[in-house]
């Protein structure tokens, strides 16, 4: 969704809002796709949150995987102590200690998000050679992003405590914001952030510049603010 859509989206349900009292969605549909850590506490922190912005969330943890593993590449995954978790649009959970592999082009044909957002990254701190397998995956996976022309944000892995992973840790940071910066996807590094800080990053995102809402008003004229007089 392009910003003027998005921001004529937002403006649209702030007005209804308005009258009914109620708080606006600021997207019709999110994606919210990961590994272990969204089948956690931090997952169903976000995934709360998620479900306050937006009329239909989807959320999808397959444990143990990378970004190749989201694209059919690999079929392998990591030892992990979760298989598989969802919470769907309806907010019925699905879990299963066997892994149910998923494709990220089926999960955004499915749900046609207007947010797409990605927590992946854990696993391809095991060594520096799997941090550069994993680039041309990731380059995939925002590719299949920008085809359904969905907003998206990428949530780097936490903070490790043991090793290789730990040690890789900055190194791996570094390589998604190296591909993060040249495409359209917002990066959180969540390596020194809690979930809150987590959550609070997301929602700063979700909000439109000042600027941004300048240009809309000339686009949609007395959607902000008291209405224009017409001339006498």
């Amino acid at each position: 969704m392009g910003i003027t859509a998005l921001l004529f989206l937002i403006l649209f349900v702030n007005s209804k809002a308005v009258a009914s009292g109620e708080a606006p969605p600021l997207y019709e549909s999110v994606l919210f796709v990961g590994d272990d850590r969204v089948a956690g506490p931090f997952g169903n922190a976000v995934d709360r949150y998620l479900r306050t912005i937006a009329v239909d969330v989807n959320t999808v943890a397959v444990c143990g995987s990378t970004a190749d593993t989201w694209i059919g590449v690999s079929s392998d995954y990591a030892p992990s102590s979760c298989g598989f978790w969802q919470r769907n649009e309806e907010g019925q959970e699905s879990v299963s200690k066997e892994v149910k592999r998923r494709l990220i082009p089926e999960e955004l044909a499915k749900a046609n998000p207007d947010l797409t957002v990605i927590a992946l990254g854990t696993y391809m701190l095991n060594n520096s050679r799997e941090m550069e397998n994993q680039r041309d995956a990731i380059g995939k996976i925002l590719n299949e992003v920008e085809k359904v022309a969905s907003k998206c944000i990428w949530i780097g892995p936490p903070r490790q405590k043991k090793d290789p992973f730990a040690a890789n840790l900055g190194a791996g940071v570094k390589t998604l914001k190296d591909i993060l910066k040249k495409r359209s996807c917002d990066f959180v590094d969540s390596s020194n952030l809690s979930t809150a800080e987590v959550i609070r990053s997301i929602e700063k995102l979700n909000r439109p510049s000042a600027k941004d809402v300048r240009e809309l008003e000339n686009v949609v004229p007395g959607s902000i603010g008291p209405p224009s007089q017409a001339p006498r």
